[in-house]
C-alpha cells in the first residue's frame, strides 16, 4: 500500500478567531493532541505513512511541527489571495500516483479512510447523509454517483454533504491535475468542489462513499471544537 495523503492546511480559518490568531487551525488542540496529530495518527493506522501537508497561513508553525515528525510540507505562496485549488496546484507533483485528500479541519474515525481505500473508482468523495449543515459543501447523489456539488443550497435539498475527505486513483489524479491546470488560468480563487463540478460537467464519473455512522467533525466554529472534544478526546 503505497498510498499517500495530502492535507490542505493553508487557510486562515477566520471563523475561529481569536483562537487562530497565532495558531493555524490544524494545530488547535482537541484534548491533549492537535487536530493534525490526530489526522496523522488515523492515517498511520490505515497504513498511510507518506503524508504531505500544504501550508499557507502561519506556515512556519506547521513546518516546525511536521519536520519533527518527518512529514513533508509544501508552501502555497498565494494562500491569502487564492482558493483551495491553488493549494492543490502547489502539490501537483505529489498527486500523480493517486492519493487520499483531506481538509485540515476535520476529525474522523479511521473506518472512513479504510472504506475509501477499498473503493475501486477513480474519484470517490466521502459523504454524510441527512442533517446537512448550512456551511457544508452539499452534494446530490444517485446510487453512489455524485451528480452535483455546491456550496449553495441545492434544489430538492442537497441530501448529503462532502465531508472533506476523498480518494483519487492514478487516473483520477490525472483528471484532477488536468482540470486544475485549466481552471487555474482564469480562476485563482476556485475551490476543490469547483474542480469536481467541472469534471462532472465533462461527463466524468465521481463516486460517493457514505460514512454512515462513523464519527466525524468539521471544525468551523468554536462550538465544533467543543463537539470534537466530546467525540474524540474522551
Amino acid at each position: 500500500n503505497r498510498m499517500k495523503a495530502i492535507i490542505l492546511a493553508a487557510g486562515k480559518a477566520t471563523r475561529l478567531l481569536p483562537l487562530t490568531k497565532d495558531t493555524p487551525q490544524s494545530l488547535l488542540k482537541v484534548g491533549d493532541k492537535t487536530i493534525l496529530e490526530r489526522q496523522i495518527h488515523a492515517l498511520n493506522q490505515c497504513n498511510i505513512k507518506n503524508i504531505v501537508v500544504v501550508t499557507g497561513y502561519l506556515s512556519d508553525k506547521i513546518e516546525e511541527f511536521s519536520k519533527a515528525r518527518n512529514i513533508k510540507t509544501l508552501f502555497n505562496p498565494f494562500y491569502s489571495v487564492s482558493g483551495m485549488l491553488m493549494t492543490l496546484w502547489v502539490a501537483k507533483e505529489e498527486l500523480k500516483d493517486g492519493f487520499i485528500l483531506l481538509y485540515s479541519d476535520l476529525l474522523f474515525e479511521k473506518s472512513i479512510i479504510k472504506n475509501l481505500l477499498k473503493s475501486k473508482s477513480d474519484i470517490c468523495l466521502a459523504i454524510k447523509k441527512d442533517g446537512v449543515r448550512e456551511e457544508a459543501e452539499k452534494v446530490l447523489e444517485e446510487n453512489g454517483v455524485i451528480t452535483k456539488i455546491s456550496k449553495a443550497e441545492l434544489k430538492n435539498d442537497g441530501d448529503a454533504e462532502f465531508i472533506g475527505i476523498a480518494k483519487f486513483s492514478t487516473n483520477g489524479a490525472k483528471l484532477l491535475i488536468n482540470e486544475i491546470n485549466e481552471i487555474a488560468r482564469t480562476q485563482l480563487n476556485a475551490s476543490l468542489i469547483d474542480v469536481i463540478q467541472a469534471l462532472i460537467d465533462k461527463g466524468h464519473k465521481i463516486n460517493s462513499c457514505n460514512i454512515n455512522d462513523a464519527k466525524w467533525v468539521d471544525i468551523d466554529f468554536e462550538k465544533d471544537l467543543r463537539l470534537a472534544n466530546e467525540l474524540f478526546a474522551k
